[in-house]
């Protein structure tokens, strides 16, 4: 089985998406003969043409992409915008996604998969489905506890992918927790993501005592 991965995160080769989906590629490629390459999208914003002769020539892709503020990046946009004129044209390649963001909760995923899907089916291409997870920002500096669980359930539906050519539902479903977050939860969290990712950023940059200054105020 060949399979092209779009890499569609800003950030490029130092996004999280890359780090999720090199477990998931890993598990991918254990089945003899399947093969794989990655494009960035990002090294082609000025020549999107050359990637969409790419993706018409792929037998599957997987489109993979952050979430900002419940949005896809609008070069994610862009990029779909363009293959327009291939709807309707036969041999497409089968498609899927992969659409993580930082807000713990999958939930704030479902939209934009419910769009995917719609675009899929609308350009004429056989959707695979879409790999769905939050609480993604940071994977370098979460506990191992929980990036380990991550990792290995993306190489786990690799791994089925690669034998099926699906994606396996009950592990789909088992990486998307938490779909929803309680108050409790929430009262857990917050705190934690709030020293983790902002506070020990602010006080590397000796700021931490400024974090309640409000510039804009008169």
């Amino acid at each position: 089985m060949r399979l092209m991965f779009i890499n569609g995160s800003p950030r490029g080769t130092k996004s999280n998406t890359d780090r999720l989906m090199e477990h998931f590629i890993r598990g991918f490629l254990e089945t003899e003969g399947n093969a794989c390459r990655t494009e960035y999208l990002v090294k082609y914003r000025q020549n999107l043409q050359t990637l969409t002769e790419k993706f018409s020539a792929a037998e599957n892709v997987i489109i993979g992409f952050p979430l900002y503020i419940d949005a896809m990046p609008g070069s994610v946009k862009e990029f779909l915008e363009v293959l327009a004129p291939f709807e309707g044209k036969i041999n497409l390649p089968a498609l899927g996604f992969v659409i993580q963001c930082g807000f713990p909760e999958t939930s704030h995923t479902r939209f934009a998969a419910r769009y995917c899907e719609k675009f899929s089916r609308r350009i004429g291409c056989r959707f695979l489905g879409a790999i769905l997870k939050g609480g993604c920002e940071g994977l370098d500096i979460q506990p191992n506890f929980l990036t380990d669980k991550y990792f290995s359930l993306f190489n786990m539906i690799g791994v089925s992918f690669g034998k099926t050519g699906k994606f396996d539902e009950e592990l789909l479903t088992k990486l998307a927790r938490p779909e929803h977050l309680s108050a409790q939860n929430m009262a857990q969290i917050i705190p934690y993501i709030n020293q983790a990712l902002w506070d020990a950023r602010m006080e590397k940059n000796g700021v931490l005592d400024r974090s309640f200054d409000r510039p804009f105020t008169s």
